[in-house]
């Protein structure tokens, strides 16, 4: 029987989800970059190779967390806690040390996904689901 955790299933989500959007960051037709010039990834949402590395290392470390409840706990702590970070870093600033472009919808999803990854982390209640 195959039983998953709410945090297993959040950093399983979150893990494809940032993987996906780091690959699709990397490929010019969808508007990716693979240097430091800044593009707007699908036109709405400024990026450039290392915001893309960041999304990829996202990526892995939500899919390899997710195969126990204790790490994708941690995964999600670590990366909601950084991800609201960054989203009010963007509020005053659109692109720190002229590295990371954070700036315009980028805020807003950092801040969503920074707060429901910390929720799942912190403070959500510790049950398991079972597969049908």
């Amino acid at each position: 029987m195959n039983t998953r955790s709410l945090p297993q299933i959040v950093a399983l989500t979150f893990g494809a989800i940032y993987l996906l959007v780091g690959i699709l960051g990397l490929i010019p037709f969808f508007g990716g970059s693979y240097t430091q010039t800044s593009n707007d990834l699908l036109g709405f949402v400024p990026i450039n190779l290392l915001h893309n590395i960041v999304h990829l290392v996202i990526g892995v470390a939500g899919l390899a967390a997710a195969s126990s409840m204790s790490r994708s706990r941690l995964f999600a702590q670590v990366f909601g806690s950084v991800l609201l970070l960054v989203g009010l870093l963007g509020i005053v600033t659109s692109n720190p040390l002229s590295l990371i472009p954070i700036g315009g919808l980028d805020i807003a999803i950092h801040l969503l996904t920074g707060a429901v990854l910390a929720y799942v982390g912190f403070a959500s209640p510790v049950a398991v689901r079972r597969a049908a």
